[in-house]
C-alpha cells in the first residue's frame, strides 16, 4: 500500500481535482483505492457527488483523536492500535472517508495530543486491503496539513503554471522538509502541473522555468490543461472528469498524469 498526499499550502491550484481524478483512474484501473478528504471544506467530498449529512464518527476524527481503552501492559507498546479509521463509503468505483466541517476542531484539539501529529499514519499503517491511499488535506500550513503529510509515503505536489505557482514552490519545498522531522523518509514523488493555458505567453514561460527549476527535485508531468467548463461541470454533477467527459483531452490528460505518477512510484522503488 502506498499512501499519498496531494499538497500545496496555496488554494486554487487544482488539488482536489487532482486528487480526485488521479484516484478514478487509478481504481479503474483495477486498483484498490481509499481516498482521504482532510479538508473541512469538503470540496473532495462533494465533488464525489457525496452531499449526506456527514457525523464526525465518518471522517477521520476518530482515528485521530479518539481514546484509548487499555487493560493490559501489552497495549501499552502500541499507543495507537485503538485508533482505526471508520467505514469507507464507496463512490465511483474507489473508497472514501468524507470531511465535515468540524472536523476543523483537529487543528485545536491535536495540540493536547501526545504524537498527535503522526495518529493518521499509524492508524493508516495498520490498514489492509488497499494498493493506495490518496490524501486531501486543505491549503493550509496548520495541524491538518501536518497530519495529512506526515501520514504519507511521499507527497504529490500540484502546482499552476502560472505566477502562483512560481511563487510557492519555495515554501512547498521547505514544508516537505520541516515534514520530515516526523516522517524521515518522506519525499515528493511527482510535481503535477496544472491549470496550463498554452495559448498564453505567460504560461508558456511559466512552465519552462517550473520544469528548469524542479526536475532535479523530482519529476514534473505533463500539463493538465486550464478547461474552466469541464471541471466546473464536474463538481457540480460529482462526477471524476473520466466520468464527466469519457475520451475528452481533460480525460487524456489525466490518464497520462496517472501513468506517470506511477511510473514515478515504480522507479522510487526500483
Amino acid at each position: 500500500m502506498k499512501v499519498l498526499t496531494f499538497f500545496n499550502h496555496a488554494g486554487g491550484v487544482a488539488k482536489t481535482s487532482t486528487v480526485r481524478d488521479v484516484g478514478y483512474v487509478l481504481g479503474e484501473m483495477g486498483k484498490r483505492v481509499l481516498l482521504i478528504d482532510v479538508d473541512p471544506q469538503a470540496n473532495l467530498t462533494k465533488w464525489l457527488g457525496v452531499d449526506d449529512d456527514i457525523a464526525l464518527t465518518q471522517t477521520i476524527y476518530p482515528a485521530v483523536l479518539g481514546e484509548a481503552d487499555r487493560d493490559t501492559d501489552e497495549e501499552l507498546d502500541e499507543p495507537y492500535a485503538e485508533l482505526v479509521l471508520p467505514t469507507p463509503l464507496p463512490v465511483h468505483g474507489v473508497d472514501l472517508i468524507p470531511s465535515h466541517l468540524n472536523i476543523a476542531i483537529i487543528e485545536r484539539e491535536i495540540l493536547s495530543v501526545f504524537m498527535g501529529v503522526v495518529r493518521l499514519r499509524e492508524a493508516l499503517r495498520r490498514l489492509e486491503g488497499y494498493d493506495y491511499v490518496l490524501i486531501d488535506p486543505p491549503p493550509s500550513l496548520g495541524q491538518l496539513s501536518a497530519l495529512a503529510v506526515v501520514a504519507a509515503d511521499q507527497v504529490v505536489v500540484p502546482l499552476p503554471t502560472n505566477r502562483k505557482g512560481l511563487d510557492g514552490i519555495p515554501t512547498v519545498i521547505k514544508m516537505v522538509r520541516e515534514y520530515r522531522k516526523a516522517a524521515q523518509n518522506l519525499r515528493i514523488a511527482l510535481f503535477v502541473l496544472t491549470q496550463h493555458d498554452r495559448r498564453t505567453r505567460h504560461d508558456r514561460d511559466s512552465l519552462d522555468i517550473i520544469q528548469s527549476q524542479l526536475s532535479s527535485i523530482a519529476p514534473v508531468s505533463t500539463p493538465l490543461g486550464s478547461r474552466p467548463a469541464y471541471y466546473s461541470d464536474a463538481q457540480v454533477q460529482g462526477m471524476p472528469i473520466s466520468v464527466y467527459a469519457p475520451g475528452s483531452d481533460a480525460d487524456r490528460e489525466v490518464r497520462q498524469v496517472t501513468a506517470e505518477l506511477l511510473a514515478s512510484l515504480e522507479a522510487a522503488d526500483g
